[in-house]
């Protein structure tokens, strides 16, 4: 049997002409080419940018396959591999080349009306309200309660979704393999009715963070899971914890982050 190669690009012209050029490299080497993803392959290879790798992650529901992506996008932090680049990365790839990273996905388990929902990100979840109004959220942690928050809402980031939304609404940038979640406030209100930490705060993932909406917030929770966004009713609660799950993506350079960093950010 021919070894197999899955490819998800998105409707970009340059995402095709990359697809187009790696599907036949990779057929020339004597390898098969699915667009679809099928689980008796060896590596998903996601072209764009950080969207396209995020929906081929989710839409093929975070296999043991591992990734590795091409940037035809404008950030494309997940992104290693050039367009200019592509032959190389294929040599490499064959020749073994390069090491498998495990990145670390957060779960959350959300209640309502008696059904649990249990979801898995690979870069965040944001909480807020789907009418624009200040939401009221309790906020526990190992069952200790924390704050009763008011504001925007809440982003919690796994380490490699530190460098997305994370990092724009004010929050630390966490290397992808540390140990740990982290809890973002979105423009928090701070008076003396209202008391909260305006900060990021930095999770082990050791711990369970635990959200509950306040009564009358039940109605008008808005949920987003890594840019997907779903309105829910009567919410009893999240809770936030470690996944049991990890992606596997190849990295070709062992500088490859702080690289991507610099070239991204400075």
């Amino acid at each position: 049997m021919k070894r197999l190669i899955n490819i998800f690009f998105n409707d970009n012209i340059k995402s095709l002409k990359a697809y187009i050029k790696t599907k036949e490299l990779f057929e020339k080497k004597g390898f098969e080419v699915s667009q679809k993803y099928r689980e008796e392959a060896e590596l998903n290879i996601c072209i764009g940018g950080d969207g396209a790798f995020i929906r081929g992650v989710h839409n093929s529901n975070f296999p043991k396959i591992p990734f590795v992506g091409i940037n035809t996008g404008t950030l494309g932090f997940f992104q290693e591999i050039s367009f200019d680049k592509i032959e190389k990365f294929i040599d490499d790839y064959l020749e073994q080349k390069y090491f498998v990273e495990k990145i670390r996905l957060l779960d959350c388990d959300l209640k309502t009306n008696d059904i649990v929902f249990t979801n898995k990100c690979l870069n965040d979840f944001v909480i807020k309200s789907n009418n624009s109004e200040v939401i009221h959220l309790d906020i526990f942690i190992d069952e200790n309660h924390l704050e009763t928050f008011a504001g925007d809402g809440l982003i919690i980031s796994t380490p490699s979704g530190s460098t997305a939304y994370n990092m724009s609404a004010g929050g630390s940038i966490m290397y992808p393999t540390l140990r740990g979640f982290q809890l973002t406030p979105l423009a928090p209100i701070f008076s003396k009715v209202y008391r909260t930490i305006s900060n990021s705060l930095v999770i082990p993932d050791t711990s369970t963070l635990k959200i509950v909406p306040l009564e009358n917030q039940h109605k008008k929770i808005s949920f987003v899971i890594d840019g997907i966004e779903k309105d829910y009713t009567d919410v009893e609660y999240f809770e936030f914890k470690k996944s049991l799950f990890k992606l596997y993506k190849l990295v070709f350079n062992e500088n490859w982050y702080w690289i991507n960093m610099k070239d991204k950010f400075l």
